[in-house]
């Protein structure tokens, strides 16, 4: 399994044109503001404007992964998750304002500790609660106030959820 055969085959895949573009999500994208996080399988958010041209996609990834588990292609003997960025106006924020990322010899978008933290706090498991506080040190406070005003629910979810990590003393 290596994570650097997937982020090779994935940008062949981008000047193919098969994918118009991705950001890493999840542990992989993490790494890159935090200590590495054990993890097996790679996330990433594919630009996608309609159902159709994701299930082109998904097809297309299917012809050239080494086979498939559930939702997994295995890509360079890695599980890789494709969401679509159609499908919530965070996943394609992540996707817009996601960063360059050396890893290893390629370059790769990874999104920012600030929509890592956005997407942490959604499903808001322990494993969730922990990286969130560890991505904290390398937020901009402003940008990810910014980001939960504009995707946060009409209840303030992800404000609650975020103030019930850092207490009263979140800045």
């Amino acid at each position: 399994m290596s994570f650097t055969d997937a982020f090779r085959i994935l940008n062949g895949l981008k000047r193919r044109k098969i994918i118009k573009d991705y950001a890493v999500i999840g542990a992989i994208a993490a790494s890159a503001y935090m200590e590495a996080i054990f993890t097996e399988d790679l996330d990433v958010i594919v630009s996608i404007n309609s159902d159709e041209e994701y299930l082109r996609v998904f097809r297309r990834m299917g012809e050239v992964a080494e086979g498939q588990e559930g939702m997994h292609h295995i890509i360079g003997g890695v599980p890789v998750q494709m969401f679509p960025s159609n499908t919530k106006p965070l996943f394609q924020n992540t996707l817009d304002q996601a960063l360059p990322v050396k890893f290893g010899r390629l370059r790769s978008k990874f999104a920012s500790a600030e929509h890592l933290i956005l997407l942490y706090l959604e499903p808001f498991r322990e494993k969730d609660k922990l990286r969130i506080m560890n991505l904290m040190p390398n937020a901009d406070i402003p940008k990810l106030r910014g980001l939960i005003e504009r995707y946060d629910d009409e209840k303030g979810t992800l404000a609650r959820r975020l103030q019930e990590l850092h207490g009263t003393g979140f800045p």
